[in-house]
């Protein structure tokens, strides 16, 4: 179902955030963070042209207003902004760098477990398998996808921060960061898939034996690839929230005392874009589960932001404080 007004406002909607940060970077003289919100949209149209080029699983509608290579820009500046605001939210914890873009992964596939399953029901992309297959319509390796997609690119990003900014080298990684982070996405992506269908070429173990034999990726949607495909994507969201989890109750006596306004308003106008979408189109009454999908993740998005404050122990003290005088 297309929905006109629908993918004009998501537009505005990608175009407006990237430049609300963008600006905000540029009057807080920040060089080497505006110089990353751009290699954030550049690796963001470049991951999209790339994936629609080489894996052809997708393809986007033609009803949005501005494309370059048949990939909206939106959907690039969309990307720049996730994955920008996830490292702003996971600034706010004060962890080791290694550490926060594991946050900034659970922080992205929080958004995209509500997002993607409404977004093709919207008509603005059309997955290769049909709606009632793996999640909602939505490929498993997609949603790993997704979380590969922020630990490429803000591994790199985080560990150049640790170098020199004065040295060459330094300078030239930085403009190949989204090259590189690309390169890395479709590295886990490989790995991923030879993973999930090992399972199935071990059961079908005679093709081992044939000469030149390579994995056929072809197979993703075989029902049998398709159950090792979820259970690795589970173990891996059970590991990122356990790490999570951790590193927040390991290191809750360094929380910074800020809290990051903008980062919480833009990723919560994506969220409620689309669990508004929901009800605006009729679609919740066809698909309640994904209004119920919706409202967690926004309640796991608002989580993720508040947390640290409702854990740092000058508040916990605080609380008990008031609350104890009640109790007496």
């Amino acid at each position: 179902m297309l929905h006109p007004n629908l993918f004009f406002l998501f537009e505005i909607l990608g175009f407006v955030s990237f430049s609300v940060i963008f600006v905000r970077e540029i009057l807080q003289r920040n060089k080497s963070r505006v110089f990353e919100i751009i290699g954030c949209a550049v690796f963001g149209m470049l991951l999209e042209i790339g994936n629609t080029f080489l894996a052809h699983t997708y393809v986007y509608s033609d009803k949005f207003l501005i494309n370059v290579a048949h990939v909206p820009v939106a959907i690039g500046l969309g990307w720049a902004v996730i994955v920008y605001c996830a490292m702003l939210l996971s600034d706010q914890y004060n962890i080791p760098w290694a550490l926060r873009p594991l946050l900034d992964a659970l922080t992205a596939i929080v958004l995209d477990l509500a997002m993607d399953a409404v977004a093709i029901r919207l008509g603005f992309w059309k997955w290769a398998i049909p709606l009632d297959q793996e999640w909602y319509g939505v490929p498993f390796e997609n949603l790993v996808g997704w979380i590969l997609v922020v630990l490429s690119f803000y591994y790199l990003v985080r560990w150049i921060r640790t170098l020199d900014p004065k040295r060459a080298l330094t300078k030239t990684l930085m403009i190949a960061t989204p090259v590189l982070a690309y390169l890395g996405l479709m590295i886990g992506m490989i790995v991923y898939s030879v993973i999930v269908i090992l399972p199935y070429q071990i059961n079908n173990w005679t093709v081992l034996i044939l000469p030149g034999n390579r994995p056929d990726f072809s197979i993703l949607y075989n029902p049998h690839v398709q159950l090792w495909k979820l259970i690795v994507l589970v173990v891996i969201l059970v590991e990122l929230v356990n790490i999570a989890v951790v590193a927040m109750v390991k290191y809750r006596h360094k929380y910074l005392h800020r809290f990051d306004l903008l980062s919480y308003i833009l990723l919560s106008g994506m969220h409620l874009f689309f669990f508004a979408a929901l009800f605006v189109t009729g679609i919740y009454r066809d698909m309640p589960i994904l209004a119920v999908i919706s409202f967690v993740s926004f309640l796991i998005h608002c989580l993720l932001h508040f947390l640290p404050y409702a854990l740092h122990p000058g508040l916990i003290f605080f609380f008990k404080r008031i609350t104890g005088k009640f109790l007496i």
